[in-house]
């Protein structure tokens, strides 16, 4: 496990965000001394002011000012690898500036290592980022920025919809689950829960580059398109998204038109954090036209029923039943 991940893992459970599945995680890679400075930085932490805030825009140009040094200078370097060890001693360096979900990992020598964010259930988090760029972050998500190697470099575990700030001197790189996206400048959606098994990107704006290096396999996604890697399948594919349906989540707007209701339920289920299942599998390729701009669920339903006569029954808190019904 990656010390940000590590870290990641610690700040959720500090904050009540942890899940069981995590929490078994975080127990089996726990490192007694690693965990105690943690700790103690923690505890460090809290004693900052309430309106406490890092100079990003500073430590950005030192990181970058420190990039072009490097870049200039003639001689070879060798890189010294440190040893697990070592990496005990920089993690007792690391300053843990807790401020809505975010906090700096910050090396001995006081240069920013990178950022990392994290929200919980039913959190949601919006980020600019030292370059400009604006991150729009969904529930359940971790998301960690640095720039380094003339790259702005991106790990993203769930989902997101980022505004990329242009800078074709630096590419915007995003890792998530398997799959490299890369970017120039842009706007789109990116979707990639350990749980889930796709990796789904849309594009509103500019264009993008979408691959799975050990397959071989990319696309290159225009606006109004999407990519669909299955991590199963290890397949990678282009698909036209006319309405954005994906980013419902972030516009809070979702348009149908002529949709197979089955495909149309699996997003707006996404869209409203539910499950819902078709009794009749007649119904499955039946056309569905509608909008939803922030209504209620309830008021979904009443669609449902109304435009395909089905009997609505809630299992649970978040499964619905669809039962009976036809075409129109």
């Amino acid at each position: 496990m990656k010390l940000s991940q590590y870290i990641s893992l610690f700040h959720r459970q500090r904050t009540g965000q942890l899940r069981p599945e995590d929490q078994e995680a975080l127990r089996h890679q726990q490192d007694p001394m690693l965990h105690q400075e943690l700790e103690d930085l923690w505890s460090e932490s809290l004693s900052y002011k309430s309106g406490y805030e890092p100079d990003v825009d500073k430590g950005f140009d030192r990181l970058k000012s420190r990039m072009e040094a490097d870049r200039a200078r003639e001689a070879k370097a060798v890189p010294l690898r440190p040893s697990p060890r070592a990496w005990m001693k920089v993690a007792a360096a690391i300053a843990l500036v807790v401020a809505a979900g975010a906090y700096w990992l910050i090396n001995p020598w006081g240069q920013p290592k990178g950022l990392v964010y994290t929200t919980g259930p039913a959190e949601q988090l919006q980020v600019e980022l030292p370059d400009a760029s604006v991150i729009y972050l969904n529930e359940q998500s971790y998301l960690s920025f640095e720039a380094s190697e003339g790259q702005r470099k991106v790990s993203l575990t769930g989902e997101a919809y980022f505004k990329v700030a242009s800078d074709p001197d630096h590419p915007f790189v995003i890792h998530a689950n398997g799959v490299r996206t890369t970017v120039l400048g842009t706007a789109f959606n990116l979707r990639a829960y350990p749980d889930e098994p796709t990796v789904e990107v849309e594009v509103s704006e500019g264009r993008v580059r979408m691959e799975n290096a050990q397959a071989a396999q990319q696309v290159e996604l225009r606006p109004n398109e999407r990519g669909v890697f299955s991590t199963n399948e290890q397949k990678l594919v282009k698909k036209p998204a006319p309405e954005l349906n994906a980013q419902g989540w972030h516009s809070q707007e979702m348009v149908f038109r002529d949709a197979e209701l089955a495909n149309a339920l699996r997003e707006i289920g996404r869209y409203y954090k539910v499950e819902f299942r078709l009794g009749n599998a007649e119904l499955k390729h039946c056309a569905l036209s509608t909008e939803i701009k922030g209504d209620p669920l309830t008021d979904f339903l009443q669609v449902l029923e109304t435009i395909y006569g089905l009997d609505v029954e809630q299992i649970d808190g978040d499964t619905y039943q669809l039962n009976g019904g036809r075409c129109r």
